[in-house]
């Protein structure tokens, strides 16, 4: 069991737990809510003490007694890996990321519909009369992600996308949500172009999305999940509610995201099992 002391950005926190443990308080840090971490000890007196401490610790955080700690421990092992942005820093979007260049990527592709969709749609898109051309046109497989039809459509999506995607890249890493997005994007299109009629045409991240639905609502249900992953309760349970009230509206590309969900739900079953996937020593 453990006992918070305070929320604070992540450097400060880890200089206040380095404080606290050359004091003999044995706390460490670890990721909370809304970006910051938590500070935290292993019993009831110890948080008393560090609450105490605190206070000397908010009128001058960047005192040599309190910032000696940090440079004596060297470098620090948090128990959670965390990717930090490399540059705009005080940003919380980067766009020198996975999460990022995938969003550029479908404004790129939107923008280039606005000024000629006809054209775009005839490269980039996969489609019954111009299919995927193995091995040269491969790359219609994944391209239809990028595609969207509208600014709510886009805008739904990267909203999504940047609420879930980005806490999995910043726990868990670039290579991870790559492997993740290629992947669903992949099956999930080509599931829809399985069923997609003769002069049909599909796009859109939702598939993605979905995927990354699914994975987050598997691998958030392990007990050593850090809260920095921030899975919605419910989130799951009301996208597959979507998903059904799809097929039965039509003119939603259901098999996509049927498909992405899916994929995402035994991606997360996968990696469930696995010991130290969140960078636990």
């Amino acid at each position: 069991m453990s006992f918070e002391v305070c929320l604070l950005p992540r450097d400060k926190a880890l200089t206040f737990a380095d404080h606290l443990c050359a004091m003999g308080i044995a706390a460490k840090a670890e990721p909370g809510l809304s970006g910051h971490w938590k500070v935290v000890t292993e019993s009831a007196d110890d948080a008393a003490r560090a609450k105490r401490e605190l206070l000397k610790f908010a009128g001058s955080p960047f005192d040599s007694s309190f910032t000696q700690a940090s440079w004596e421990k060297g470098g620090r092992d948090p128990q959670f890996k965390f990717v930090k942005p490399r540059l705009f820093g005080m940003l919380a979007w980067d766009p020198f990321t996975v999460t990022s260049a995938i969003e550029i990527l479908c404004l790129l592709f939107f923008a280039g519909q606005l000024i000629n969709e006809p054209w775009m749609l005839s490269v980039f898109s996969l489609n019954r009369m111009q299919g995927p051309e193995l091995p040269w046109g491969a790359y219609r497989l994944l391209t239809p992600a990028f595609l969207h039809f509208g600014i709510i459509h886009i805008a739904f999506n990267l909203v999504m996308w940047e609420a879930l995607a980005r806490p999995v890249e910043r726990v868990m890493g670039p290579a991870k949500l790559l492997v993740l997005a290629v992947s669903v994007a992949l099956i999930s299109n080509v599931l829809e172009y399985a069923a997609l009629p003769y002069e049909g045409v599909f796009g859109g991240l939702s598939g993605v999305v979905y995927g990354i639905i699914g994975y987050l609502g598997v691998v958030s249900r392990r007990p050593d999940a850090p809260p920095a992953l921030g899975f919605p309760r419910g989130l799951l349970a009301v996208s597959v509610i979507f998903i059904l009230f799809g097929f039965l509206t039509g003119g939603i590309a259901n098999f996509c995201h049927l498909g992405g969900l899916a994929l995402g739900l035994l991606w997360g079953l996968w990696d469930r099992r696995k010991p130290g996937l969140f960078g636990k020593a």
